[in-house]
């Protein structure tokens, strides 16, 4: 029992230390249909989910360095308030994307169709598919 405790406390404290490197909206937005699938990982910094997400797709990510994969700020403001009086909200990328709750994961084919989408961990078999089925390069 104390070895599971331990096993638990060490997985729980390295993803605390999750250091997940976002890439702005417009950016990753701007590869999506240019002949090439892309997915994006929708979260945010502090979320144990994210950090869960992330543990299996960061050395993934190094495995495949070349597959279009971004992570996304889920609260990212999009656009620009007109003045310093629009008190009116701006979009965030929650909102143009329609996430509800987070992690998630959108994946696009290389035409930019929007094809799969998951709300969760996704495992190392699941995400293995998926790039698979989608023919991830």
């Amino acid at each position: 029992m104390t070895k599971k405790l331990l096993l638990l406390s060490i997985l729980f404290s390295s993803l605390m230390l999750a250091d997940i490197h976002f890439t702005p909206y417009p950016q990753a937005a701007s590869s999506i249909g240019k002949g090439k699938p892309v997915m994006l990982e929708v979260g945010t910094q502090d979320c144990a989910g994210c950090q869960a997400m992330d543990v299996i797709l960061a050395p993934y990510i190094k495995r495949h360095p070349t597959y279009q994969i971004f992570y996304i700020n889920v609260n990212e403001k999009l656009g620009k308030k007109r003045s310093i009086l629009d008190s009116r909200p701006r979009k965030t990328v929650g909102d143009k994307l329609v996430i509800g709750g987070y992690p998630v994961q959108v994946f696009y084919d290389k035409s930019g169709r929007e094809v799969y989408r998951h709300s969760g961990v996704l495992t190392q078999a699941q995400l293995n598919s998926v790039c698979y089925k989608l023919g991830f390069k």
